[in-house]
């Protein structure tokens, strides 16, 4: 009995001391996302050396483009009138995937990564619309709302390396591609929670993200 005892304590401690060394788990933020009014936070498991988890959640206030300086930078926003006024673009996003790290042992804290990664989005738009061809006074726009659900996949490339015992961060660009459900957003203009911007006709969203993290 006494010797049991012993040997399921040995397991027990051999367990604890492995997932402390070896199984790492972060919660974190990306800081590139508040200038475009989305916060979020993301939950990442360092459960191989080569795969890390991705839980990532946010919601974005309203689309503001004077501020989303980097959003500017990757994508045009073509000052193109085309009947929509949208006082507000908003929403939700939830996505799940993760990362292959390209390095070989835990021992490696700085490294690229490819990431891929199933985004789910509500996006909420509220406006008013008047067609380019209606001569009426502005005042006669019709109201417009709606909310609409989008469906994407999400790819990325990125390099993470550490700041401190506790604390890292990785750069990461990601391109996204939305169901041809986004049609159905207002405007030439298009704001995806978690996707990104794009006001070409190309369906892609591009994003860069900066993801602060620290170690549970």
């Amino acid at each position: 009995m006494r010797n049991s005892i012993i040997t399921i304590l040995i397991i027990v401690t051999g367990l604890k001391s492995y997932s402390q060394t070896e199984i790492n788990s972060y919660v974190g933020i990306n800081l590139l996302q508040l200038p475009a009014s989305t916060i979020n936070i993301n939950y990442t498991v360092d459960c191989k050396p080569f795969l890390s988890p991705v839980i990532d959640m946010g919601y974005a206030f309203g689309y503001n483009e004077n501020y989303d300086l980097i959003g500017m930078f990757l994508t045009p926003h073509i000052k193109l009138y085309d009947g929509y006024t949208l006082d507000k673009q908003s929403g939700g996003y939830i996505k799940l995937g993760g990362f292959l790290n390209l390095r070989k042992d835990f021992e490696k804290l700085n490294f690229f990564h490819i990431g891929l990664f199933i985004t789910n989005s509500i996006v909420y738009e509220k406006g008013l619309y008047l067609s380019p061809s209606d001569s009426r006074p502005y005042s006669f726009a019709d109201k417009i709302e709606h909310a609409v659900y989008l469906f994407g996949l999400n790819a990325s490339l990125g390099y993470e390396f550490k700041i401190t015992n506790r604390l890292k961060t990785y750069l990461d660009f990601q391109l996204s591609f939305p169901t041809d459900k986004y049609f159905d957003l207002y405007s030439y203009g298009n704001f995806i929670p978690g996707m990104g911007f794009k006001d070409t006709e190309d369906k892609w969203f591009p994003m860069l993200l900066l993801n602060l993290k620290y170690r549970l």
